[in-house]
């Protein structure tokens, strides 16, 4: 039987109800011919080909190197200033305080500012507001007091949007400068420096920067300008393991130079530089060689917690802590802290579930809102969301008062923090903000169904959602026999892979189950046997929760295609290949 135009095994509809998409026409000719020229493997070919990359940039894709890839920093707006003043500031030991938000992000830039004004003998003070109780960004009250004691205040991952806060420190007589990522309004504040690819007058082409990663191209900027005054500078090189840990708990685009911020941080990473990171990577179990997903799964969670459950300084107090013991304390507190966070986390899911289906689910928003849910884990049920539905979706906690604070989470053909700005600018929310796939806001209770109504309208504006059924787009079929530990390696040297860079997808098709077992009841593992009667050790995390897990738990002994990504094993010093299932179809 003939395939389907564009089906990969003429999957149309699988078991959750996704067509599996073949690589086009234009990119399998482009892996052919890249498969000719370098001799790579045909499923690493197509990968590439997928990327877009030709033949003669293979090398500098798959070795890419920071000084090939980094860009002028003084190309983007407001750097020299911010550098001059700065600069001066270090030179003549002025008063600095470095206000971030309570994120990984946030706290990782904060790290490394205040590392970078350490080096010079400057110990700048730390300010990262409560999460529930001052909620994102500066405030009136904090930078009031933090401009009366400092004659600089630095705002990092936050400020783009702080009119009012920002006007009262310069009231004051100190100097503000911004280092954000976040869209900015039509209108910016009366900083006197705010860098920001993402700010409405940049031109800039590196929009998909975290935070951490601006702030390292301030610190270029600093360093720079500092070796011409004749100061010896700090090797900046080593501050790549904090932002590639930003960039990939800030789920931003591992594109261009944030790929090469992350392949090159985990290299540092690995040297274990950090004395509070190291700690962190010890009660994770992280001992060896470091994967760009332990980064977003095991460290920034972590890491996450302590501003999630009420202590928003503890994130940045780990990662420029530099005494040993000292550290250990941090991270198991920070551990201790994410084990309280799943409890809580599972119990606001199974609410969100039971609400969602009692009320409208909109063509192209999940929403849901709650009275005193935890604010501090609104993002992380949003990313749930998302995911289960395959839609933005929005958390809201409420609180006593009657004031929303909430996160969302969007998908990839749908600018979320535009939406939000757009709401803001209409006065239908208090405060909000945030970037492409992630946005916060701040909003009466009454407010809400109004608001979702409206973030409903935007979107569906922006661009038409067919939910069901789902594109998957598949890299190439594989066997088991060809499924190598020594191959894997290879396909790893063409990520990290995330947003904007997914992981390849391959398919073993035709295949049967054995050795079935279920796992903290609601993860999957068995084994793979395709034709050739080998076998594969597989895993479907959260298989149960999802329509495709729940029929091959029920159905062992039928016939499936199976489509996952392929990770490698490391127990023990015995190095094995692992499938990680991410969608199943019954072989018709």
């Amino acid at each position: 039987m003939k395939e389907k135009q564009g089906l990969f095994l003429d999957v149309e509809s699988s078991l959750s109800g996704k067509s599996w998409i073949k690589p086009n026409e234009k990119e399998q000719r482009l892996a052919t011919n890249l498969q000719q020229v370098t001799f790579l493997p045909y499923p690493l070919s197509i990968l590439l080909a997928q990327r877009k990359i030709n033949p003669e940039q293979v090398e500098s894709f798959l070795n890419p190197k920071i000084k090939d890839t980094l860009p002028d920093p003084f190309s983007l707006h407001d750097m020299t200033e911010a550098v001059e003043i700065l600069s001066e500031a270090t030179l003549k030991k002025k008063r600095i305080s470095i206000f971030a938000d309570y994120d990984v992000d946030g706290g990782a830039s904060c790290a490394m500012i205040y590392n970078w004004f350490l080096s010079f003998g400057l110990e700048a003070s730390i300010y990262i507001p409560d999460r529930v109780e001052e909620g994102y960004g500066p405030n009136n009250k904090a930078m009031k007091a933090l401009a009366i004691n400092h004659d600089i205040i630095i705002c990092v991952d936050c400020g783009t949007l702080s009119f009012e806060p920002i006007s009262i420190a310069k009231a004051q007589g100190c100097k503000v400068i911004v280092v954000d990522h976040h869209l900015s309004s039509k209108s910016l504040p009366p900083a006197d420096a705010i860098i920001n690819p993402n700010r409405i007058d940049e031109p800039s082409p590196y929009k998909h920067l975290c935070a951490a990663g601006v702030v390292f191209l301030l610190l270029v900027g600093l360093n720079s300008n500092l070796k011409r005054a004749g100061c010896k500078v700090p090797d900046l090189f080593l501050y790549l393991d904090l932002v590639a840990l930003a960039t990939i708990a800030d789920v931003v685009p591992l594109l261009d130079l944030n790929r090469t911020y992350v392949k090159t941080g985990l290299k540092i990473i690995e040297k274990r530089k950090n004395t509070g990171l190291s700690a962190l990577m010890d009660i994770a179990g992280i001992n060896k060689e470091v994967k760009a997903s332990q980064l977003g799964f095991s460290l920034g969670p972590r890491i996450n917690a302590g501003g999630r459950l009420g202590s928003s300084k503890l994130g940045a107090e780990l990662l420029i802590e530099k005494d040993t013991n000292k550290a250990a304390v941090i991270a198991r507190t920070l551990d201790s802290l994410n084990e309280d966070r799943k409890l809580i986390e599972a119990e606001m899911m199974e609410t969100a579930l039971n609400l969602i289906e009692k009320n409208q689910i909109y063509e192209n928003l999940i929403w849901v809102a709650q009275k005193d849910w935890n604010p501090g884990l609104t993002g992380i049920l949003a990313s749930r969301l998302r995911e289960k539905f395959g839609k933005p979706a929005i958390v809201i906690a409420i609180n006593q008062a009657g004031i929303g604070k909430g996160s969302g989470r969007s998908i990839s053909s749908l600018n979320l923090g535009n939406a939000v700005t757009q709401l803001l600018e209409e006065k239908i929310i208090m405060n909000g903000g945030g970037h492409s796939q992630a946005a916060g806001i701040t909003i009466k209770g009454d407010k809400i169904e109004e608001a979702m109504l409206r973030l409903s309208n935007i979107l569906r504006n922006q661009v038409q959602i067919i939910s069901v059924p789902r594109e998957l787009s598949i890299t190439s079929l594989i066997s088991v026999n060809a499924i190598t530990v020594e191959f894997i390696e290879q396909l790893e040297a063409a990520g990290p892979f995330g947003p904007s860079a997914t992981s390849p997808l391959f398919v073993l098709a035709n295949c049967q189950v054995k050795w079935f077992q279920v796992i903290s009841g609601q993860h999957l593992r068995f084994y793979i046997l395709d034709g050739s009667n080998r076998s594969i050790k597989a895993m479907f995390f959260r298989g149960l929760n999802n329509e495709a897990g729940t029929f091959l738990n029920q159905n062992l002994t039928s016939r499936y295609h199976f489509a996952g990504n392929l990770e490698i094993n490391d127990w023990s010093g015995k190095k094995t290949p692992n499938f990680v299932i991410k969608d199943i179809s019954l072989v018709a």
